[in-house]
């Protein structure tokens, strides 16, 4: 036995007597002078800590909530229908639309009677998940696009720094989040207001008005990845895992992140680990096989075939195992976001369920493959880690890592290609290189107004900015554009997304009246706009609670339209006409794919329509953060955007002189009662516009 490893029994039973004494003998032994004690003890306190484990802690088991969330209810068909068609009105001429109504009407009294009595079976069947589950989890599976396109990635928003100490702090926190969610003890996510229409689901306790989330996606979370097969893929969870994939230069590592006992290691083990990578002077990678994970799903299925024939499949088994994926890039990720969705070519393994990067610059990001979770998840699992690095970062530098050596837990994988393989790679990388050479991104941030002034005046704040998103693109193009919205239905069991059709009769008509010439309605023209825009607002509101509450109609037609292609494989029947009815398609070919986020910088993803707008949007107090994204070279995102903070700020302005007249009223009307005109709150909206409310008393 050696001299330290006696020393080093000795100590551990010492330690263990008491925190406070563990404590006094760490501060007396750990020193620059000798680093194996400093080493030694840094793990011990680490190890034995039981908050460097875990994120929060809970009373109740998360899964006491999971079991008990409501289940997402089965639309009646005729409400469906009614919907639908109320929808596709704004967006239809008449000839179009009376055909739509008696094609509707025919598959309600016809086809779609056994459809919805089929759907109704199979729900009933199948009481552990949502209805549009397995639908929704197979269009997704199914597509055959590489995840290039469909994988959506997000700006993390934390301060850059070291990107060893940047990489070693996520690490540490998303290990945690793993810990506390495979313990149960995470703190759900809530649903930010909406709630249900019955009154059923569990009420948060941060937010009364809001409730609990399932969180039931998580569990493909970690140790997953998107297996590709030949016609459909297959999304593959592994459990026990205790190991993360890290990608540097086209090299593959595996790193050990938790003990034999599933404890997390010291942060300095992992540090170490990282450094150990980073520090390899090798030059990058001639032939990277992750660059053939961005190639079409049937292609890359076939060219992993080859790599398992070839002995390479115990490799590849190490990488779609590993609890989530380390990308630590040789280039800077600030401003650039075609870095942080493609990388440059063999730094990203797209099958993985998550991808955490980490630029040269310390700027960092998070790719996520999209079949296994919706963005409200995604964005979940952000804030938790942010806060934890926030509030308790693992390290703060990186001075200490030059008395560690790595652990064995290393190892760099190898993968000798033939030639037919290495020609692969070149076509591959060449793919992505097209791919990533088509998306044109703009960032705006308007500055006029935000949340507070908009719910000050009364109306929905989501539903003002897709006005403007709607009249700026009439002003732009010339017509009404197709706007969808995606809702969550997580309040549910196994909930996902619900869409509807932002383009409402309402909003259209609000649109002509702000393009109309102001002397065609005269001094009616602020009366007018005031009643239109809460007219939208309103129906917007009642879209969103709609969705929200599982009485949305796009899922329940997707479902419906799914049972359909299955019974006509089976039975060589025809497909019902409302699903081959041009109106049907509008839904599914948006001109604007909007979504609203929280708490986050920005969010990238690519248009699934070759003519789309990707529109992701975060609403804060007094202002509006836009990205914009597109892959067409008809859409000039700078020219659009401009005419939005236009469309903005002219529905303020028109906002605020209402609230003036009001005021107007008010100084002219003293009787009027539970008004204090002594208080006055100013919002400035333009150069040459503010407005002034009179708290109510």
């Amino acid at each position: 036995m050696s001299r330290n490893s006696f020393y080093f029994g000795i100590l551990k039973k010492i330690m263990n007597w008491s925190l406070v004494r563990r404590a006094t003998i760490h501060k007396h032994f750990s020193c620059d002078c000798n680093p194996s004690w400093s080493r030694y003890l840094s793990t011990m306190s680490q190890v034995e800590d039981p908050s460097y484990h875990l994120l929060s802690m809970r009373n109740q088991k998360m899964s006491h909530l999971q079991e008990k969330l409501p289940r997402l209810p089965v639309p009646r068909l005729e409400d469906t229908i009614r919907r639908y068609l109320k929808a596709h009105r704004a967006l239809l001429d008449d000839d179009a639309y009376r055909k739509t109504e008696q094609i509707c009407s025919s598959f309600e009294h016809g086809e779609g009677q056994l459809l919805q009595n089929e759907l109704l079976a199979c729900d009933k069947e199948n009481q552990h998940t949502s209805y549009t589950t397995a639908f929704i989890e197979d269009s997704f599976l199914n597509r055959r696009d590489s995840l290039c396109i469909t994988n959506y990635g997000i700006n993390m928003g934390l301060t850059p720094g070291s990107q060893l100490v940047c990489a070693t702090n996520l690490v540490v926190s998303i290990a945690r989040f793993h810990r506390t969610l495979k313990a149960g003890l995470l703190t759900p996510a809530d649903s930010g207001g909406l709630a249900h229409r019955d009154g059923t689901g569990f009420v948060s306790s941060s937010r009364p008005k809001s409730y609990l989330m399932c969180m039931s996606q998580l569990n493909h979370l970690f140790g997953t990845s998107r297996i590709p097969h030949e016609s459909r893929d297959e999304l593959q969870t592994i459990l026990g895992i205790r190991h993360l994939v890290v990608l540097h230069k086209g090299y593959i590592y595996t790193c050990n992140l938790l003990d034999d006992s599933g404890y997390i290691l010291p942060a300095s083990t992992i540090m170490a680990n990282l450094h150990h990578i980073l520090s390899e002077s090798r030059p990058p990678v001639k032939f990277p096989v992750a660059s053939l994970t961005a190639e079409r799903r049937d292609v890359w299925a076939r060219l992993r075939k080859k790599l398992q024939a070839q002995g390479h499949g115990s490799a590849l088994s190490l990488i779609e195992s590993a609890l989530f994926c380390l990308c630590l890039d040789d280039q800077d990720l600030k401003e650039n976001n075609n870095q942080v969705l493609f990388g440059s070519g063999g730094d990203r393994w797209f099958d993985k369920s998550v991808q955490v990067i980490v630029g040269k610059d310390g700027f960092t990001g998070i790719q996520f493959e999209h079949s296994w979770s919706n963005a409200m998840m995604a964005m979940y699992h952000i804030n938790m880690i942010t806060k934890d690095i926030q509030n308790r970062p693992a390290v703060t530098h990186e001075n200490s890592v030059m008395y560690l050596e790595p652990s064995n837990g290393v190892q760099r994988l190898e993968f000798d290609l033939d030639s037919s393989l290495q020609t692969a790679v070149v076509t591959a990388k060449c793919n992505l290189q097209t791919i990533s050479a088509s998306p044109s991104f703009y960032r705006l941030e308007f500055q006029d107004y935000g949340s507070n002034f908009l719910k000050g005046c009364g109306v929905s704040p989501d539903s003002i900015v897709q006005l403007a998103l709607q009249l700026a693109f009439a002003r732009m193009y010339g017509h009404h554009a197709v706007i969808v919205e995606t809702c969550s239905t997580g309040t549910f069991l196994h909930g996902r997304t619900e869409r509807f059709i932002t383009a409402t009769n309402e909003a259209l008509e609000c649109c002509q009246a702000f393009g109309a010439d102001s002397r065609s309605h005269g001094s009616h023209r602020t009366t007018l706009l005031h009643q239109l825009i809460e007219a939208t607002s309103e129906q917007h509101k009642q879209l969103i609670s709609e969705a929200a509450t599982g009485q949305g109609f796009i899922r329940h037609l997707f479902v419906l339209h799914c049972l359909a292609l299955r019974r006509s494989q089976q039975h060589f029947t025809d497909i019902p006409e409302i699903f081959l009815d041009p109106a049907y398609q509008l839904e599914y070919h948006d001109d604007i794919f909007p979504t609203n986020v929280r708490n986050i910088q920005a969010t990238l993803l690519i248009p699934w329509v070759p003519e789309g707008i990707v529109f992701v949007y975060y609403i804060r107090e007094t202002s509006v953060l836009c990205c914009l994204s597109t892959v067409s070279t008809n859409r000039d995102l700078q020219a659009y955007s401009k005419t939005l903070e236009l469309s903005l700020k002219e529905i303020g302005d028109a906002l605020a002189e209402i609230r003036v007249n009001l005021c107007d009223d008010i100084s002219q009307n003293p009787g009027i009662p539970d008004l204090d005109p002594i208080y006055l709150m100013i919002f400035p909206l333009s150069t040459n516009c503010f407005i002034y409310l009179s708290c109510i008393g």
